[in-house]
């Protein structure tokens, strides 16, 4: 039977994977692909985005009822959703691919503290995460708009954006910190490679 075609997620080419096969080299960018995290990923974006649909259909007023039964399938998908992104982040994913699923996982489980099915520690794990990446992001940002001085006013708004990234490196520090703590209390048998360890400050 033939293998579906596969699009790299480092060069974004089309690939026809072998059968049976679970760690393949991409022959376009030489990028190192563990299968069944990149198919746990897949299956995880394709069940939040049902559960999304399904979740935009429901009256507002009614998300809250645990018993009707379009919030029951929305919430049983995303359960999948959040399980298979969590065998996904068991090894290295592309950049796009972590970040997003960090932000899925971070929504997803926000909404289960509410319905008791995680733990207000688990859900601070995800929030934290978030948090970091969205804090890296805008510094990426600031660094780049700091690379530019031609741009109209640039030394007036160099002292703004120098006092922000600061306040931004103090921030992640403390993050830092506070995600290592819970990764301790949390105890993970296997540490979800969530994070992006890569990323410094400076080029």
């Amino acid at each position: 039977m033939d293998v579906p075609p596969f699009t790299c997620p480092y060069c974004e080419i089309e690939i026809q994977l072998p059968e049976d096969v679970w760690y393949y080299t991409c022959t376009h960018c030489g990028s190192h692909l563990d299968l069944n995290s990149q198919f746990a990923y897949l299956r995880g974006l394709d069940a939040f985005s049902e559960g999304q649909d399904i979740a935009d259909r429901i009256n507002p007023k009614k998300k809250k009822n645990h018993f009707n039964p379009r919030v029951t399938t929305a919430m049983t998908i995303f359960k999948e959703a959040y399980s298979s992104l969590q065998v996904a982040l068991l090894t290295d994913l592309a950049e796009s691919q972590r970040s997003l699923a960090v932000e899925m996982l971070a929504s997803m489980s926000q909404e289960f503290a509410k319905w008791d099915l995680v733990s207000p520690l688990e859900m601070n794990y995800w929030s934290s995460i978030m948090v970091e990446q969205t804090a890296q992001w805008e510094y990426n940002q600031l660094k780049e708009k700091l690379s530019n001085p031609d741009q109209p006013l640039f030394w007036i708004k160099k002292m703004r954006w120098r006092a922000r990234q600061k306040q931004l490196l103090q921030s992640l520090a403390k993050l830092d910190e506070k995600i290592k703590t819970i990764e301790k209390r949390i105890a993970f048998v296997d540490k979800p490679r969530a994070r992006d360890l890569k990323w410094k400050p400076q080029s």
